[in-house]
């Protein structure tokens, strides 16, 4: 075979593959870009995990309806929060007035919690002499298997009292945090968990489930709510079971101008006297 003839071919093979190589970066045709419904309406990145928070505390609520907190699976049920997410973004790109209320950042209460907790320990036991140097791990094998197998991290070390440390615990996924109190109380030493449920209200999304579909209730709190002089605006809006969105009503306090968030000329459906 003369040179030509080997240059020709590996000219061919060097084509094809390159041919190959496009057609493999070629998205299929009914690929969608990340965060785009049908319409085009973008989610924005950090609203998108908000909404992943707001269906893993919801799906939680749900959950402890049936039974106590501390007694449900440390896990929540990724299939729960995947369809309470989509529905919550379904309203989103459904109805102007969901995108006017997230603009007042109207998300659920932090109760349950869903992502840390403080433990309170007494400072001279053995497990936690790698704290006392600055170090954030333990010497206590029970606890660092709860740290690995939740996927845990220890964020921040402070002491407590006189003879008291706290440490705070962070999950990187939503969980039960009740539940995985009850664990870390067995460990010796640990007096007492905070779960860092506020005391005072604030901001809430609700959820029922109704006979062919779901009722969503975004709450905005304003005001003097710490003396028990606040306000309140609520919108309701249902999915059904299909997954069509409809909105319900809205009414409550007048909002004032500094708290509209872009709202357009909509007259409420009912008004709170």
């Amino acid at each position: 075979m003369s040179l030509l003839q080997k240059t020709f071919e590996l000219g061919n093979l060097k084509l094809f593959i390159f041919f190959f190589i496009c057609i493999l970066m070629v998205p299929p045709s009914n690929a969608q870009p990340e965060r785009i419904n049908q319409d085009g309406l973008e989610i924005p990145r950090s609203l998108s995990r908000k909404f992943k928070r707001d269906a893993a505390r919801l799906a939680l609520r749900l959950e402890s309806k049936e039974e106590d907190l501390r007694y449900l699976d440390i896990n929540i049920p990724k299939r729960n929060i995947q369809q309470i997410y989509q529905m919550l973004t379904k309203i989103y790109q459904s109805e102007e007035r969901a995108r006017s209320v997230a603009k007042c950042n109207v998300h659920t209460f932090p109760n349950p919690s869903i992502d840390h907790m403080v433990l309170i320990f007494e400072r001279d036991v053995e497990w936690a002499w790698p704290l006392l140097d600055g170090i954030n791990e333990t010497d206590s094998e029970e606890f660092n298997e709860l740290l690995d197998d939740y996927d845990l991290v220890i964020d921040r070390h402070v002491q407590w009292n006189d003879t008291q440390d706290a440490i705070t615990i962070r999950s990187k996924e939503p969980l039960n945090m009740a539940a995985l109190a009850n664990e870390f109380y067995n460990i010796d030493g640990i007096k007492n968990i905070d779960l860092g449920i506020p005391k005072i209200g604030g901001n809430d999304i609700n959820l029922w489930r109704k006979s062919n579909g779901w009722e969503f209730e975004f709450v905005l709190r304003f005001g003097s709510y710490v003396a028990g002089k606040g306000n309140v605006y609520i919108w309701t809006f249902f999915v059904d079971d299909l997954g069509a969105v409809d909105f319900v009503s809205e009414g409550g306090d007048p909002l004032p101008e500094y708290m509209k968030c872009n709202f357009s000329d909509f007259k409420p459906i009912f008004v709170k006297n």
